[in-house]
């Protein structure tokens, strides 16, 4: 599975609190998500305030949970820099590889496509939340296509399973 992970209004991080902050947050960051990933998953810097995931053997089932303990862990506890606390929340989107009802993986590129257009959804409509591909109505490439070319109107059209997460129904609770 991918996961594509963006800090939420992380500009005004830097401009209220500076850039040695922002870049304090993201080492951080950085580290909360490996203590809660496994070691096996590989977590990239995409770029600016954004993260890569790639879970390498999981079940689709479990890609909300996986999500949900992503966004729970960067905005579960405020940033300390300097003695500035510096609250964050995340928003992520996210697809399964392969992508059901699809026998074969979707090349690299296809699946960060997909996942950026999820992340882009759980921007759009709010931030602190989760999008999720689950599956394509069926294994044809029009359907795909249609997915590809924009994912908010599939998923209106029944062509697509999308699952929303959202941030506002985390635990508010470290030990949860």
């Amino acid at each position: 599975a991918l996961l594509l992970i963006d800090l939420d209004h992380f500009k005004e991080t830097n401009d209220r609190h500076g850039h040695a902050a922002g870049d304090a947050v993201l080492v951080a960051v950085a580290k909360r998500l490996r203590d809660t990933l496994r070691e096996t998953d590989m977590i990239v810097r995409w770029g600016g305030e954004e993260f890569l995931v790639f879970v390498a053997a999981t079940q689709p089932g479990k890609l909300d949970e996986i999500a949900l303990r992503i966004m729970h862990a960067i905005s579960a506890e405020p940033f300390v820099h300097r003695g500035a606390l510096i609250s964050i929340t995340a928003s992520v989107g996210f697809v399964p590889m392969p992508l059901p009802p699809r026998a074969r993986p979707l090349p690299w590129e296809r699946a960060v496509g997909l996942a950026d257009m999820a992340l882009y959804l759980a921007k759009v409509h709010g931030r602190n939340r989760g999008y999720g591909i689950r599956e394509l109505v069926d294994d044809d490439n029009g359907t795909l296509a249609a997915v590809e070319h924009d994912l908010e109107a599939a998923w209106r059209g029944g062509l697509v399973d999308v699952h929303v997460l959202c941030g506002d129904d985390l635990p508010t609770t470290p030990d949860a």
